[in-house]
């Protein structure tokens, strides 16, 4: 039989699991339902944008690519001078082009985020044309609504369209505090049910026969049970994708990590860069396995080349990628991200980005992360629901007491 202390501590996660349910459901809804498709995004954009993306395969495949060297130069024969690649997809099979991401100042000496707009510049790999350039962020304010339907996902899902100025970015860290909210309230979820003593089977079936506020109590309650694992997962590689440096010093209480965007290049008395396809050999040279999936670029003189591998077999029975960071003057590997060594935080770390993305888990995973962000429509609508409900009677109660 329950204690009064044990009915004042369900009384009190009740309410922390309403109020956070009620203030974050919403921008979960609109969170969860831009990751299902960011889920297919690389499908989706080369669908959208075949005139882009979508290039004739050669029969030798990644053998036929033009040197990264030359595909670098027609990137910036295609911009203005100044502009500053910072990344790069490289084709994820041999029937895609490459896909730079490029800042262009707006001023003479930019020195925030909204002082550059970002355009994305598109290479056939067997030509080494540009295939096409777009518009992505305006400079100014107005970057804050990306001008393509994929960015605009990516900045409801990392940002809900905040300002992503400062650092870390404003609107990440928004989302990154929801990402929060979202755990404890799922966690005081799963107590709630946890404290009642029902065994899962019930838990898990929805009585569709009884009242519609039944309806909505079951399927609230078999949602957020059936996918606590996968929400729980992916809240934290949320909260890790926003707020990455705060995610760090979390995990190093427990076990030291290494956050390769901080590492930097030893600035030489005379700085000359080496070249992108020199980079690329390096790796190679060192680690050829695999297929190259991200590149990206320093941004300033201490910044640093790293070069990502997908694909690579043997490295853990799930994670199949290795990143390598470079020195971008002497060439000198400084770091390898692999989840075949390293801390125990360094592997949680890994597993973020995969998991996130159910990528992990291969096309399987990817459907369980888009079912996933479908749910959360479902457990706001229902929550809000019962709340409402809940609240109409208690308003109607006091109506009839006054008459």
């Amino acid at each position: 039989m329950p204690t009064e202390g044990m009915r004042r501590c369900r009384h009190f996660w009740v309410t922390v699991h309403l109020w956070l349910g009620l203030s974050a459901g919403a921008a979960l809804v609109l969170i969860g339902l831009a990751g299902s498709i960011l889920v297919f995004w690389p499908e989706i954009d080369e669908w959208l944008n075949p005139h882009l993306l979508q290039v004739e395969p050669h029969r030798d495949g990644q053998s036929s690519f033009f040197p990264i060297d030359d595909i670098w130069a027609a990137v910036m024969q295609a911009m203005p001078p100044g502009s500053k690649p910072t990344s790069a997809y490289y084709p994820r099979h041999d029937a895609v082009a490459y896909h730079f991401n490029v800042l262009v100042p707006s001023v003479p000496e930019p020195q925030t985020r909204v002082d550059f707009s970002l355009h994305h510049v598109f290479v056939n790999p067997y030509t080494g044309t540009v295939t096409g350039v777009r518009l992505v962020r305006p400079a100014g304010w107005a970057g804050m609504f990306p001008r393509t339907f994929i960015e605009f996902v990516f900045g409801v899902h990392y940002a809900l369209l905040l300002p992503r100025t400062g650092d870390p970015p404003f609107g990440d860290t928004v989302v990154g505090i929801l990402g929060l909210t979202l755990i404890i309230s799922l966690c005081s979820g799963m107590y709630l049910w946890w404290t009642t003593g029902g065994p899962w089977r019930s838990a898990l079936t929805i009585n569709w026969q009884a009242h519609i506020r039944r309806v909505n109590f079951d399927m609230h309650k078999a949602a957020g049970l059936a996918c606590l694992c996968v929400l729980l997962g992916l809240f934290v590689s949320g909260v890790y994708l926003n707020l990455p440096r705060p995610f760090h010093s979390v995990v190093r209480i427990v076990s030291p990590t290494i956050d390769r965007v901080e590492l930097q290049s030893r600035v030489p008395a005379s700085p000359q860069p080496i070249s992108l396809g020199h980079v690329v050999d390096i790796v190679r040279a060192r680690l050829p396995e695999g297929r190259i999936d991200r590149l990206y670029f320093p941004r300033k003189p201490t910044g640093t080349y790293t070069i990502c591998h997908k694909n690579i077999e043997g490295l853990s029975l799930f994670l199949t990628r290795r990143c390598v960071v470079i020195d971008q003057y002497s060439g000198e590997i400084l770091h390898i991200e692999s989840p075949d060594h390293g801390t125990v935080g360094e592997y949680f770390i890994q597993w973020q980005w995969p998991l996130h993305s159910g990528q992990a888990f291969g096309l399987t995973g990817r459907w369980v992360v888009f079912v996933a962000g479908l749910i959360c429509p479902v457990l706001f609508g229902t929550g809000f629901y019962l709340w409402w409900r809940k609240r109409a009677g208690r308003i109607r109660a006091r109506s009839m007491g006054s008459l």
